[in-house]
Order: structure tokens, then C-alpha cells, then sequence
């Protein structure tokens, strides 16, 4: 992975990884099936990478969404990024 974590995993995979990059929403209730999707849009934002000398390299959802740095998209799906690692 790029920030070089050993053992960086999503939680939907392995509850006990040292660190968890993905994370059920927190709005979530694990226990009920259905109805449960986060509603409306979200601000998504689409960051580069640096490259192997360090220069910051557009993503390729970046391209995909035409150069822009946010989106509004909504997810079918009770996952996402750990806010708690986003600033890293």
C-alpha cells in the first residue's frame, strides 16, 4: 500500500488488522439486514499519489471525473474509507 502500513486491510475482510483503512459507515446498525444505505450524495474527494520520486500523480478517478478534485456520489454499500486515515 502506498503509506507502507504492513497488515493495512478493511475491516469487511480482517476484524483484527492493525490497521483498519476501511470501515462499515458509522451510521450503520450491523444487525439489520436492508434499508440501511446512507441517503443522498456525499462529497467524495478524488486525491493523487505520489510517484516513485515523489511528485503527486493525478488518480485515475481523478481523469475519470474529468480533473476535478470533488464529487458528489452516492454508494450501495454499508463501507468506507476510515475517516480516521483520510488526512494521511
Amino acid at each position: 500500500n502506498v503509506l507502507g502500513w504492513e497488515g493495512a486491510n478493511s475491516s469487511e475482510f480482517d476484524e483484527d488488522a492493525p490497521y483498519k483503512m476501511v470501515v462499515q459507515m458509522h451510521e450503520i446498525d450491523p444487525s439489520v439486514m436492508g434499508g440501511t444505505m446512507r441517503l443522498g450524495a456525499t462529497h467524495t474527494m478524488l486525491h493523487g499519489f505520489p510517484d516513485d520520486s515523489g511528485v503527486l500523480r493525478p488518480s485515475l478517478a481523478h481523469h475519470i471525473y474529468g480533473g476535478k478534485n470533488m464529487v458528489l456520489e452516492r454508494h450501495r454499500h454499508r463501507y468506507e474509507v476510515n475517516p480516521i486515515h483520510v488526512p494521511k
